[in-house]
Parts: C-alpha cells; structure tokens; sequence
C-alpha cells in the first residue's frame, strides 16, 4: 500500500485528482483545510486549500512502476551499447526493441494470454545478458497488468457516464514504454468549463432580484474570467469581483447643467408616468441647485389635471422663494419663458400611462415654445418599485421624448436594484440622481457608481441609505 497526498480548490477536485490519477481503488483515509500564502506570515488574504491523504493499492500505482521500469532499462542499454565489448548487432535504443515496436495490447484478452504473448516476443540481441533479461521480463509483467486494469476503467467510466474519446481508453498502442503521457491524457475526462457553485448562487440569487437570466450568465462568465480557480470557490471573492465589474458597467452624469453651451440656458423636462414620484423629485432638485449651489432656478408644471400636485409644487416654490408657472398650453409656457431670466429651468410634467402614444406626442408640442438660447434636456423618472418589465416598458415608450438620463426614485420603498442596472447598460443610459425617501429637500443624492454596485450585489445596503445634509447658500 502505498500513500500520497493531493492538494485542490476544493474536496471535489482532489477526489477528482485521485479517481482520475490512481483510479477507483484508491481511497481517502484522511483530510485536512490548509492555508497558503498571506501578508508576513500572518494568514491574512492567505488563499484556502484543501488536502487528502490517500491509501494507494500497490496494483493502481504500476504506471509509476512501468515509467521507472523503462527508463532503467533504456539507460542499461545505452550503457551496454557504448560498451567497447558490446557486439555490432548491439540495438542502441529501447525503441527499437522488437517487444515495443507495433505493440497493440488488446485489453480484452485474458491476463495470462497478454504474458505469454509478451515473453514470446522477447527475440533479441541480448538474450545472453541475465541482467537485461530479467528487467525487461519484470517490464512486461507491469505493461500486461496495465491492460487489465483498463479493462476496469473503461467499466468505471461507463457506469459513471464519463465523457470519453471513442476508442483511445482501448488501445494503449504502440507508444506505451517509451511513455505514458499520451496514454494518461486519454483517460481524463473532457469537462466543460461550468460555472463554480459561487458563481452559480450569485446567478440565481441575480435572477431572483429581478435581472434577466441571460444577463445574469452573462455577468458570471464576465467574474469568472477575471478569478483564479481558487477564488471562483470564494463566495466573498465571486461577490466583490461582481460588484467592481459591475461598477465598470454604469454611467453617472448627475450635473443638470453638464454640456449646456455657453450662454445658453438649460430647460429640464421631468418626465415618466403616473405616481414616478416626478413633483417632489422636482422641488428636490430646485433645492439642491438655488439652496445649496446658489443657481438662478425657477420652476414650471404642465400638469393641468392633479390640483393638488400643482399646488404642492406653488408651496414648495413659495418657501424657497423662486419663480414657479403653471402652464396650460405652449403659448403660456412661451410667454412665462421670455420674461423668465433663470439659468436653470425644471419643468414637472403631466403623469401619463405609458402605453397612451398620442399624449407623449402632445407633450412634444411643448418643444417648440423654446427659445434659441435655451438648451433642451429630458429626464426620465422611473420609479424603483416596479418590476423589471414594467421598467423596460416604460424606458422604451419614452424613447419617443429622447432622453438619456434616468433619476431612479424611490429607493426606500424597493427591495431589489438590479433590473435597473440591466435596464440602464443595454439601453446606454446614464444615472442622474437616486430619490431615498418623501423628505424636500434632502432626501436625493447624486448618482454613483459604487454605491449602485453595492446595492445590487448587497440589498442589505440599501437600508441605511440616507439623502445629502446641506445648509442654504448666502
């Protein structure tokens, strides 16, 4: 019996390595977790390993016996070929030896057949040195106990429906003795490079969240391509790689006044369906840039049908002490426009279903009250409790309005972001800003990358989620 140890990322893979190295007598007596590397001996970021000690039947280890057999026997003979004495019909290589040339063991034969078959082979040169004789005689011994042991691998490899080349695991052919690289590639079975039970848990638990499955594999493949094998088997390195590749795959752009050419000004059309949360994103926004950033800001609505949105929004204009129209057609909104002198103008819209086209339509009437020197941008609130195909919907109906940035609102309220990620990287839109709660003016904070990444990949993070403190500018 015989005993070695064998080192992998995980007990399966060292169970692996032992069935496909010393085959199905070999058996595990002992395990152990090892740890390897880390900072100054400390352990720490030390990579985890797992080691098995295993009892090997002295049959199961006859390769190894066979290689250092034959390599024994081709350093005798080129010893005895250089030899002054040695006769001119001296062969100078174990190649050449009639016992290793076209040798075809048929696994399918008796045990005893392949032996005598073997020694009825031996007609060379050197039959009278005992020396090369009885090597070569105990070589052979080991070849034909290999035979039969493939014979047991290949009822091994059907039983467990291995994967298997056709017809290599039965012929050993003729390049056996010289070695058994070839030979032991044969037998390994062809895996397909599948994802690690990390990768897999972090798929599901994505698609369970709410993004689509293709872009949950998607993303895997992406993690995994950037993990060494040992860390696919880490679910805090699967988890952390994800949230940085994902960070990788969202636009932030949360300065409404970005790309506004110079001296124009910048006409913001808040735009999304019914309760998005549009009104109080609005007066959020209003008092982030005339309270804390000190713009010139003046706030228009053309929601000419929720009273009371109207009037919340006058109440909010009113405390701030900034210029607020109601407008009811594009000649009103013309008209307040031209005597309006503010460099940041935010329009809350009418809330309409999605699926309604002819009053998306309407709404671009709107457009044509604009001056030459204001600059128009649309920005589309999407509210982070509805589902997935809700979400893309709406994204896709107000592609008619043209817009390329999204405030996702009511952060407080969901439980689950990455549906919106998905939404937001196939469909190339930027971030604008995040809404966490009902609280004017603080409860909005300024789109980032990281913390959207996070959320995703931990929910929990979410929850101490909180909007931006900020005194009024003098």
């Amino acid at each position: 019996m015989d005993y070695v140890k064998i080192k992998g990322r995980d007990i399966q893979d060292c169970l692996m390595q032992m069935k496909m190295k010393y085959g199905p007598e070999a058996h595990v007596y002992e395990h152990r977790v090892l740890t390897e590397g880390g900072l100054f001996g400390t352990g720490l970021l030390a990579n985890k390993m797992y080691e098995i000690d295993v009892a090997i039947p002295e049959k199961a280890s006859s390769k190894e016996r066979v290689e250092k057999k034959l390599n024994d026997l081709r350093e005798l003979l080129k010893k005895k070929s250089q030899a002054p004495s040695a006769p001119n019909s001296v062969k100078k290589s174990l190649d050449n030896l009639p016992q290793f040339q076209s040798r075809k063991l048929v696994t399918a034969e008796p045990l005893q057949s392949v032996r005598n078959r073997a020694h009825a082979n031996v007609d060379f040169n050197y039959e009278e040195d005992q020396e090369v004789q009885e090597l070569l005689s105990s070589t052979l011994e080991d070849i034909s106990d290999i035979a039969q042991e493939e014979i047991l691998f290949e009822e091994i490899q059907k039983s467990d429906k291995l994967p298997n080349k056709p017809q290599q695991s039965k012929d050993i052919s003729n390049e056996i003795g010289l070695s058994f690289q070839k030979e032991m590639i044969h037998r390994v079975p062809e895996s397909k490079d599948l994802l690690s039970p990390a990768l897999d848990k972090l798929k599901n638990k994505f698609i369970n969240e709410g993004m689509s499955q293709s872009y949950a594999t998607e993303l895997m493949e992406e993690v995994a391509q950037h993990l060494s094998p040992m860390e696919k088997g880490r679910i805090a390195s699967v988890w952390e790689k994800a949230a940085h590749l994902l960070e990788d795959r969202i636009k932030v752009d949360s300065d409404l006044l970005s790309g506004t050419k110079k001296g124009k000004r910048k006409v913001v059309f808040i735009i999304g369906p019914t309760g998005s949360g549009k009104t109080t994103t609005v007066a959020k926004l209003a008092a982030k840039y005339f309270l804390h950033m000190g713009k010139s800001v003046s706030l228009y609505t053309t929601d000419n049908y929720r009273i009371a949105a109207v009037e919340q929004l006058k109440r909010y204009a009113d405390t701030m002490d900034i210029p607020f129209y109601s407008v009811k057609d594009v000649r009103k909104f013309r008209e307040a426009l031209l005597r309006d002198g503010s460099e940041l103008v935010l329009v809350d819209t009418a809330g309409y279903s999605h699926k309604d086209r002819e009053t998306l339509y309407k709404m671009k009437e709107f457009y044509s009250a604009l001056g030459e020197k204001d600059q128009l941008e649309n920005i589309l609130v999407i509210s982070s409790t509805v589902s997935r195909q809700n979400a893309f919907e709406v994204s896709k109906a107000y592609e008619e309005l043209i817009y390329n940035r999204i405030i996702l609102s009511k952060i407080d309220e969901t439980d689950y972001l990455g549906s919106f990620l998905e939404l937001a990287d196939t469909n190339h839109k930027e971030f604008a800003y995040f809404s966490v709660g009902q609280d004017v003016p603080f409860d909005i904070i300024a789109s980032n990358k990281k913390l959207l990444a996070e959320c995703v990949v931990y929910p929990e993070k979410m929850k101490g989620m909180t909007g931006e403190e900020f005194t009024a500018k003098n």
